[in-house]
């Protein structure tokens, strides 16, 4: 038989009509399943919306208290305050996480090789034990080559006739020595010298602690520096030491010391960028917060200064007054045009930096002086009117000056240790070198009346251009006015 089945007439045909009932049943099920309509497969699109991690922050400075473990290369640190001195600029927050993944320090801190993290520490100790020191000078002295008042200060050790070597020094906190650099030659006359060695320290990329005139490195340091003599090229990348780890030994001389944040520059430098060449000192901030309460609490008795701000200051200029630092023109600011004597153009108007009522007059040109470096600084006699308060409408000013001496104040006497060895103890009214006083009272710096100075005439042209002229042992009344001899300064 055969059986055809068209779809599309719904018809079926067929020959023979034997088992007719099983060919119907059978052609009904070929119905259902050839002509039934093709399933709709329905398609939904679907719309999957990712929810976003959150995206890492890279903390590139960590600023937990870092413990180094690379090793780096170079570079290096406020006296009763002029009433406007600007105070410091923070130049970013410091932080102070967690230590991170990525160490890898900022543009403005890869010089500081081996550092990382930012942000300030708490020190742990001195950098000298306190029986080896008598006193610390504050920030701010002006002397001899520092015509401008000085970014660090200085440890007095306790017998000078033992010579050098005599006492340890050690490093304050962790940290990454970065820079270090031997000195062969004196630094105001340029004549060679035993050498001295200058460390800085960075506890994290941001924050530093400086070291220098060291009569000698600690044997370990001095080992790993002559590897590479801080050649990046060779390898340098900076020493980490610990807490408390022994970094050289000072004797027959002070101490430098200081402290820098690079996230603060002060603001009583007008155009900090005019201290490029010593680019730490625009950083220069107080130490003393930063030691604990036990540590702080000595250093402060046998420093020198006993008034607020106790670190003493650097920065004093006031725009449009005489107060603060000047460079005569076309000198190259501080850097200065011979980098052997480049103090030669400097000039500055500051308060003592032990005794902030006395103002004082340095510049580093002083005609006829027997100094190693060619500059001179001297005391202001009865500074009236203040170089605080003098602009340009005051005119022309003149100020008598005179060598100095330091007195207690009334009713008091200076204790003086007897030698240099250390040994006794004697009581004075007055006394020139403070590196022997016991720093027990407020010192007074006072006009030394042994002889004149000289005169100094000062004039305001422009709010930062400054004509001065200087004439040695005169007195007020044989000066009448500016020669052919006065020089200008600006800032």
């Amino acid at each position: 038989m055969l059986l055809i089945y068209d779809c599309t007439s719904d018809k079926i045909n067929y020959h023979g009509f034997i088992m007719k009932k099983l060919l119907l049943l059978i052609g009904i099920l070929i119905l259902t399943l050839g002509c039934s309509p093709e399933p709709e497969i329905v398609y939904k699109e679907i719309i999957v919306t990712a929810t976003p991690l959150p995206e890492a922050t890279a903390t590139l400075f960590p600023t937990a208290t870092p413990i180094p473990t690379a090793a780096p290369t170079q570079v290096p640190p406020t006296a009763t305050p002029v009433s406007s001195t600007p105070e410091s600029t923070p130049v970013s927050e410091s932080t102070n996480t967690s230590s991170g993944q990525n160490n890898m320090p900022d543009e403005k801190y890869e010089d500081f090789h081996g550092c990382f993290g930012t942000g300030t520490v708490m020190f742990d100790q001195s950098p000298m034990y306190y029986e080896d020191f008598i006193s610390i000078r504050p920030y701010g002295q002006i002397s001899g080559a520092h015509v401008t008042p000085i970014d660090h200060m200085y440890f007095n050790p306790m017998d000078r006739s033992l010579g050098r070597d005599s006492y340890e020094v050690r490093a304050i906190d962790d940290g990454v020595i970065y820079y270090i650099k031997p000195r062969d030659v004196s630094v105001d006359s340029g004549k060679e010298k035993l050498r001295e060695w200058r460390i800085d320290i960075a506890h994290t990329c941001s924050f530093h602690s400086y070291f220098d005139l060291l009569t000698s490195l600690s044997q370990d340091i001095l080992d790993e520096w002559e590897l590479s003599k801080g050649k990046t090229d060779l390898g340098w990348n900076g020493i980490p030491v610990k807490s408390g780890q022994l970094i050289g030994r000072i004797g027959g001389q002070t101490l430098d010391f200081g402290v820098y944040n690079y996230e603060v520059v002060l603001g009583g430098f007008i155009f900090p960028e005019h201290y490029s060449s010593e680019s730490w000192k625009i950083h220069t901030v107080d130490p003393f917060p930063h030691f604990p309460d036990e540590v702080r609490e000595v250093l402060l008795q046998k420093n020198l200064r006993k008034v607020e701000p106790f670190a003493g200051k650097i920065d004093y200029d006031i725009d449009g007054k005489l107060s603060g630092n000047w460079f005569e023109v076309d000198t190259n600011w501080f850097a200065g045009k011979d980098s052997h004597k480049y103090w030669n153009g400097h000039l500055s108007i500051a308060p003592n930096h032990i005794d902030p009522t006395a103002w004082m007059f340095a510049i580093g040109n002083w005609p006829g002086t027997t100094s190693s470096s060619g500059a001179a600084d001297f005391k202001i006699v009865n500074a009236e009117p203040s170089p605080g308060n003098v602009g340009v409408e005051q005119g022309i000013v003149k100020y008598e000056l005179a060598a100095y001496k330091y007195c207690p104040e009334s009713g008091s006497k200076i204790k003086v240790i007897a030698h240099i060895s250390g040994a006794g103890l004697n009581l004075t009214d007055c006394k020139k070198s403070i590196s022997l006083i016991i720093p027990d009272t407020q010192l007074l710096a006072k006009d030394n009346p042994s002889g004149d100075a000289g005169v100094i005439l000062v004039q305001l042209i422009e709010p930062r251009f400054l004509k001065v002229e200087v004439f040695p042992d005169k007195k007020l009344s044989d000066v009448d006015g500016f020669t052919e001899d006065a020089k200008l300064y600006e800032r």
